[in-house]
């Protein structure tokens, strides 16, 4: 894999046939579906890859069932067909998952309106279903689950969809396209797109690491900007109408509540929110709310925190969750189109939009789709370019390069001393790039020890993330590249581990990594800064 440096100077000194603005799941997708037709492409990113709304997601590849109800059926059709081609290019980062609806008196959605829906999902989904719907009485639904609340239960539908990794998603997407040819650069921000006779041509960028700014020059440019694409859209026409609406979703890990994932039908304001496992903990969300200010830096406000908490203690009141039982909470802005009324029943949908100095930019969507998203940009791009170019294959070719066992007789040695699980784990996790973490065991065995007493990651991982995933920063480690940042201990008690690891394998100065594990503590900060804001008192029964 290509180092960062050596990403830069092509990414100066090479013309491309496409330049990619935004490295979250859209941006990554078409610069893998690029790359693949034989397109010499350029993706530039002034965050982390899937840094922005592409890592703060419910963490699920679905369907849709709530936008049945808002008639979207279109979105929810091609949402399925996509959620079966993902399981099929992506099988260890996107995973099969059944969820429990649970109905009760009063809800707004009967159990009779939940089968006629789940039906209809089901029908929707033609010969991509992962497994036919089945509705549960009172008494198969305690017995599955006796944690939940019994009073007023009457039934509840069961059906399956996909639980994923979103931040590794993204980022195998962004390393298949670098296998492919394409340069994709973290941490480099645009500065102002260049103009030739009243087209653009290129694009001033910034890399934010060292403070050199250089022109990147392109035949064509894609905004893949998510809810920052009108920000972008002006940039190249100042002219440029409101076509987003960015609404802010937060989310909460709490301690495992169940190990079955529920839609839960909320009170309060009637929308469906998910509690599902993830990792040794529960993840609770989504809210809908919107945003007015800024997009960087949303976090989980106190009322945030105290609508996701309360409907999730009316399902399990045992679990009798305070403020204070969050291990953590993010929050992202999502891109809807622009929308009257409620933002529960906005559209999902996207477009792509042209303007008079040609920036191609995607508007909109869902995670779901963004491969199906830039395969229609890149037929829009391939048009417009007026040259041949190889069809589609991102449905075909998978996202990480399967391993052979034969290869493993190389390794003997280190697979012999280290436990099977491990050895799956690493297979699992970074295909044919678990042989470069076994390289590592090599050289220095003691890579093996897990980063703390609370996680089964072992050291050479964090090596591995740091010198072949273009990791930059602790919190690119810790976030993103794995989930330790979303744990009890947060990280903090392996900083030390991380530091000597970095600084030998690395090449950081002591004052780059104090600097870093500022940064890191701020963000770990920030993630819980509502409980320092006042709010209403939490409904715990």
């Amino acid at each position: 894999m290509a180092h960062r440096s050596e990403l830069l100077a092509r990414l100066e000194s090479q013309p491309f046939d496409l330049l990619i603005i935004g490295g979250g799941i859209v941006g990554a997708g078409t610069a893998r579906d690029a790359a693949m037709r034989g397109l010499r492409v350029a993706l530039i990113e002034q965050g982390d890859f899937a840094s922005g709304t592409s890592s703060k997601t419910s963490k699920l590849i679905h369907g849709g069932l709530r936008y049945l109800e808002h008639g979207h059926l279109r979105l929810v059709f091609e949402s399925l067909r996509e959620r079966h081609i993902l399981r099929t290019i992506a099988p260890q980062m996107v995973w099969p998952l059944e969820l429990m609806m649970p109905v009760y008196r009063g809800d707004p959605r009967s159990a009779w309106t939940i089968a006629m829906g789940l039906a209809l999902y089901d029908w929707l989904a033609l010969g991509w279903n992962i497994r036919t719907h089945r509705m549960l009485s009172r008494r198969l639904v305690l017995r599955a689950e006796s944690r939940l609340d019994h009073q007023g239960l009457r039934a509840a539908g069961v059906y399956s969809d996909c639980q994923m990794d979103d931040a590794r998603l993204c980022l195998a997407n962004i390393l298949q396209a670098i296998r492919f040819g394409a340069v994709c650069c973290n941490y480099v921000k645009l500065i102002a797109f260049e103009k030739t006779a009243g087209t653009l041509s290129g694009a001033l960028v910034e890399d934010l690491r060292t403070g050199q700014r250089f022109a990147v020059r392109a035949e064509a440019i894609v905004n893949a900007t998510g809810p920052w694409a009108d920000t972008v859209r002006r940039l190249s026409d100042p002219r440029a109408p409101q076509r987003l609406a960015p609404t802010k979703g937060a989310h909460l890990v709490v301690p495992r509540l169940s190990d079955r994932a529920f839609f839960l039908q909320a009170r309060h304001d009637k929308r469906m929110i998910f509690l599902v496992p993830w990792g040794n903990y529960s993840l609770i969300g989504t809210t809908e709310s919107r945003v007015n200010g800024d997009l960087h830096g949303l976090q989980a406000s106190a009322e945030d925190v105290e609508y996701l908490l309360t409907e999730a203690n009316r399902a399990f009141p045992e679990a009798r969750l305070t403020p204070e039982a969050v291990v953590a909470a993010f929050a992202g802005a999502r891109p809807l189109l622009a929308f009257s009324g409620s933002s529960t029943g906005a559209s999902r949908e996207h477009r792509i939009d042209i303007d008079r100095f040609g920036l191609v930019s995607i508007l909109g969507g869902k995670y779901t789709t963004y491969r199906v998203m830039a395969q229609q940009t890149l037929e829009t791009i391939v048009r417009r370019l007026r040259r041949p170019a190889e069809r589609c294959l991102t449905d075909q070719v998978a996202l990480l390069e399967p391993t052979h066992p034969v290869v493993l007789d190389r390794w003997q040695d280190i697979t012999s001393r280290i436990a099977p699980e491990l050895l799956t784990r690493l297979l699992t996790a970074y295909g044919t790039g678990a042989f470069r973490v076994l390289q590592l065991l090599e050289f220095e065995p003691a890579l093996a020890q897990p980063v703390c007493p609370h996680h089964d990651l072992i050291q050479a991982e964090l090596i591995y993330c740091w010198q072949e995933e273009l990791a930059c920063t602790v919190s690119d480690l810790l976030v993103r590249r794995t989930n330790i940042a979303f744990s009890s201990c947060q990280g903090l008690d392996m900083l030390s581990t991380l530091t000597d690891l970095l600084g030998r394998y690395g090449r950081l100065s002591g004052e780059q990594l104090a600097e870093q594990l500022d940064d890191y503590r701020a963000f770990l900060a920030a993630s819980l800064s509502f409980r320092a804001q006042p709010a209403t008192t939490l409904a715990v029964r």
